[in-house]
């Protein structure tokens, strides 16, 4: 038992000072549950900021759309975040928009096919993409929040699909969260909410039941 003990707390010591310099790591599990109302109300903004792109795409020239479509998309999208959660985004370095819900950093960027954000390599994107806690924004600050990236991806006929959060650390993609993982989750939690209050309910029926019958 003794040497089971030592070695789970050897284990546990190196997996420590591996992180030493890094921020917090963070589980898909947990993320599901520390943001389990933050999540949902995300993902909305960003099929409002998309509508609101699509209504003003619309309206101008192809033939007059010369490099403005990823800044206009990407703007539409944070304008419906900032106005979603007013209270929890800043700006950062070089204008890097930042949104900070429960100890969580998101970072708003068009995703690659692999799942990683398109990004010119920088010391900035490297320290970032290895969830290193040095100073990325204006402030030193909220250095021990995991970074997290909500991506999207643009399709070869210009629709923009594919809204989902991802986790990256060792510059590896560890895990991702789609709208649909949020939905099954809800959907589960409901399930089991009705199972508690019809389990609730049959109970204290019984209990009526019993006492009409003294």
């Amino acid at each position: 038992m003794n040497l089971n003990k030592n070695a789970t707390n050897v284990a546990q010591f190196f997996k420590s000072y591996n992180r030493r310099g890094k921020r917090r790591q963070v589980s898909l599990e947990e993320c599901l549950f520390d943001l389990q109302e933050d999540l949902p109300k995300i993902f909305s903004a960003f099929k409002d900021g998309v509508k609101k792109y699509n209504q003003i795409s619309s309206m101008i020239s192809s033939q007059a759309k010369v490099r403005f479509e990823a800044s206009l998309l990407n703007a539409t999208i944070i304008e419906s975040l900032q106005n979603n959660f007013p209270n929890n985004w800043k700006w950062g370095k070089y204008k890097r928009f930042i949104l900070r819900l429960n100890e969580h950093i998101f970072l708003i960027k068009k995703l690659k096919a692999n799942n990683k954000p398109m990004n010119v390599k920088t010391k900035h994107v490297n320290m970032i993409s290895n969830q290193l806690s040095l100073p990325l924004f204006s402030e030193e600050v909220y250095q021990d929040d995991p970074i997290l990236f909500f991506g999207y991806k643009v399709d070869k006929f210009g629709e923009v699909n594919s809204p989902q959060l991802v986790y990256i650390d060792e510059d590896k993609v560890k895990w991702v969260i789609s709208e649909n993982d949020i939905v099954s989750i809800n959907d589960k939690a409901r399930h089991i909410e009705r199972k508690e209050v019809a389990k609730v309910y049959l109970k204290n029926k019984g209990v009526r039941r019993k006492a009409s019958n003294e």
